[in-house]
């Protein structure tokens, strides 16, 4: 069976009481290069998903028990790939919903250890932007990332999330 490498996420914002993305944290899985990492629904692409945007409906659906609909879908963003420290990097396509409220969560804890709702405004301050290290084996190669209850934001997941911050910054003035 051939497995293409096309994926698909979900960044999940919620309106009330106020603005905030859903991320999930990896479980520590030794052949997962994510294990650990802050991450939004999502997955690669199956073959019998008819679409990336039903990819990243079931995905979601399968990590967190968030059943998304179209009609939530505010925009679907350029592909980006994901990985590219690996020498592996897998095209994503990053779709934006919006809810009017949190969902209940009901995570897949095979592969989610935790979820957190972070405060748009948390992460649109500079302020609480840091850089660190994300490689024990490289400890002088500094990431910027957001602090998280159980760690940090960086990488791709920190990328999208200010993309979606400058865009909808930029829609708001």
């Amino acid at each position: 069976m051939h497995r293409t490498t096309e994926a698909a996420v979900a960044t999940i914002i919620t309106c009330e009481p106020v603005p905030e993305v859903l991320v999930l944290k990896r479980k520590a899985n030794p052949r997962d290069p994510w294990s650990g990492h802050y991450a939004f629904p999502g997955g690669r692409r199956d073959e019998e998903d008819p679409s990336l945007l039903a990819t990243c409906l079931r995905e979601t659906y399968e990590e967190c028990g968030i059943q998304l609909s179209v009609g939530n879908l505010v925009k679907q963003y350029p592909v980006r790939k994901a990985g590219n420290h690996l020498n592996q990097p897998v095209p994503v396509t990053t779709y934006l919903f919006e809810l009017s409220e949190q969902p209940n969560i009901r995570l897949q804890t095979s592969e989610i250890s935790c979820h957190e709702w972070l405060e748009l405004e948390y992460i649109a301050d500079s302020a609480n932007i840091i850089q660190r290290p994300m490689s024990p084996r490289c400890p002088d190669v500094l990431f910027p990332c957001i602090p998280a209850t159980e760690g940090f934001v960086w990488g791709f997941t920190y990328e999208t999330l200010m993309m979606v911050i400058a865009d909808r910054y930029a829609s708001i003035s």
